[in-house]
């Protein structure tokens, strides 16, 4: 079992003015990242999509968390 347990994260939203409500842009984007970062699948925590209400609609933003390999050097 191990001694310790390490969760990363990051987050993402689109800008203000350029598509923020565009939550189909954002998760395309959120997609490129977990490929570029070569996340595995099964390191894949949790995936949050939420929303603010702003003057010109809504802003999605995204995080994901994912626990990383055991052979990663510790924070």
């Amino acid at each position: 079992m191990a001694e310790w347990w390490t969760s990363r994260h990051f987050s993402l939203t689109n800008p203000r003015d350029d598509g923020n409500s565009d939550l189909p842009r954002l998760l395309r984007r959120m997609a490129d990242e977990i490929e570029s970062r070569n996340l595995e699948p099964m390191d894949i925590l949790d995936l949050t999509v939420s929303q603010e209400i702003t003057e010109d609609g809504p802003w999605w933003s995204a995080t994901i968390y994912w626990s990383p390999d055991e052979d990663e050097p510790r924070p």
